[in-house]
């Protein structure tokens, strides 16, 4: 064993002397002793970091192309490399395969890799065997790089053409003008109809006979009723049947008496209460409640509450067509004298009677004109009543030459109630009729007798008298 470290460590120092150098791999197989010291079997961490900057200055020497002895470092490194090119062998690097040959999805799964395992040096060996000229490296750079540019923008334009998710809802959302073209009852849409999931089902429901409509302050962002917070309640005030009993006077005769009461009066007043002190006639009290009682004014179906609906002004009174004295006033109609047309007159003569009311008279337009009245476009004229070519109202009969109503002959109209049941006469009553009848006979026939027989007396008493 001594023997052969001694042959090691000549061989090194004859090495370091003539300048020769040794691989990583020649160092590394030189064997190591064992026993003697344990400097041999635990490595120098100084010697090994000095190694390591040995190796580097050697490398950078060996890319300048300096002295002799990087001159003869890389001479000897170069053979190691070139010795495959020298020999003309390719190496092909195998990978391994990831997947098991028996998945029935191996096909897919090795397209996948072979896409990944492919790349410029692949693309230059198929080249070379097909006898052309090998690409260069920037030459298959250029493709690459093009490619990757037209991904980039096909990228960008699939981002640009797709849509949003809330886009794509608008786009698809159909406009109010249309909503109202296709429903029946383009009265009842509103603005948030067409945010529906299906606005025509949702404006057939509302337009449906007897559907109650959702109350209007479900898109209120305010609380119910917090609009009337600081607004006093007005006074509950009596039914006029019950007002018209006199109660009313009564109570407040009562409360000032009271009010001009001492504490000690109260007090006895509490301790000993008088009773019967506000009576009423009871005729006056079942008059009230049982002749002159009326119902309260009730809200119709699917008539629902909303915020200050109570405020409303109320045109239940109002008729369309029906111009009232004030109305009259505020437009400067004269109330007496020539009748003067209302100023809406010429513009439906030129436009039409308003479609809402089919049935509704306008003197002008579909009805005669009052009596003193002209047309004609002077001051307190008619204006021209709309004819076709042939000269005949379009409208209505406006000059009253037409009559409208047709005369029903009373005498063959028969005035009873529709689905009145008639009276079915019994078994009873007939036999009750029949013994009626029979005893009217019996008696007529009685009667009959007794007038025979009052004559044979007379004949009889006149014979004796002779």
């Amino acid at each position: 064993m001594g023997g052969h470290v001694e042959s090691a460590l000549g061989s090194e120092g004859g090495a370091r002397e003539g300048g020769a150098q040794r691989s990583a791999s020649e160092w590394e197989a030189i064997p190591q002793v064992d026993g003697g010291g344990g400097a041999a079997d635990k490595p120098d961490y100084n010697s090994s970091k000095n190694k390591k900057k040995k190796e580097k200055k050697k490398a950078k020497k060996a890319a300048g192309g300096g002295t002799k002895d990087s001159g003869a470092g890389a001479a000897a490194s170069a053979p190691a490399e070139a010795t495959a090119a020298d020999l003309g062998v390719e190496i092909e690097y195998v990978a391994d395969s990831m997947v098991d040959q028996s998945d029935p999805n191996f096909n897919e799964w090795s397209k996948i890799f072979e896409h990944f395992q492919k790349g410029p040096k692949d693309t230059a060996a198929e080249a070379e065997a097909e006898g052309a000229e090998a690409p260069s490296a920037e030459e298959v750079k250029k493709p690459v790089a093009k490619e990757a540019e037209d991904s980039d923008d096909e990228d960008g334009e699939k981002k640009k053409d797709k849509l949003s998710r809330k886009k794509f809802k608008l786009l698809n959302r159909l406009s109010i003008s249309e909503l109202k073209q296709l429903v029946k009852r383009p009265d009842v849409v509103e603005v948030w109809d067409v945010t529906a999931s299906d606005p025509r089902l949702l404006v057939y429901l509302k337009s449906y006979r007897n559907s109650v409509p959702v109350p209007r302050h479900w898109c209120n962002k305010r609380k119910y009723l917090q609009g009337k917070r600081g607004i006093e309640k007005s006074a509950f005030q009596l039914p006029a049947f019950i007002e018209a009993t006199g109660i009313a006077k009564l109570r407040q005769a009562y409360e000032e008496k009271n009010s001009e009461q001492s504490s000690k009066q109260k007090a006895r007043a509490q301790s000993r209460p008088k009773m019967s002190k506000m009576d009423i006639d009871y005729q006056v009290l079942h008059d009230a409640f049982f002749k002159f009682q009326t119902k309260p004014t009730m809200t119709k179906h699917g008539d629902l509450y909303y915020e200050s609906k109570e405020l409303e002004v109320k045109h239940t009174e109002r008729r369309p067509g029906a111009v009232s004295d004030e109305l009259k006033t505020a437009l400067g109609m004269p109330m007496e004298g020539v009748p003067v047309p209302p100023p809406w007159l010429i513009n439906m003569q030129r436009y039409g009677p308003p479609p809402s009311y089919p049935n509704l008279k306008v003197p002008g337009l579909n009805a005669p004109i009052p009596a003193g009245a002209q047309f004609g476009f002077h001051s307190g004229g008619w204006g021209k009543p709309p004819v076709d070519e042939f000269g005949r109202p379009i409208y209505g009969d406006v000059f009253g030459v037409t009559a409208t109503e047709a005369v029903v002959d009373e005498t063959d109209v028969e005035k009873k109630w529709w689905g009145e049941i008639e009276a079915v006469e019994s078994e009873d009553e007939e036999e009750e009729e029949e013994e009626e009848c029979d005893e009217e006979d019996e008696d007529e026939y009685d009667d009959d007798d007794d007038d025979e027989e009052m004559e044979e007396e007379e004949e009889w008493e006149e014979e004796e008298e002779e």
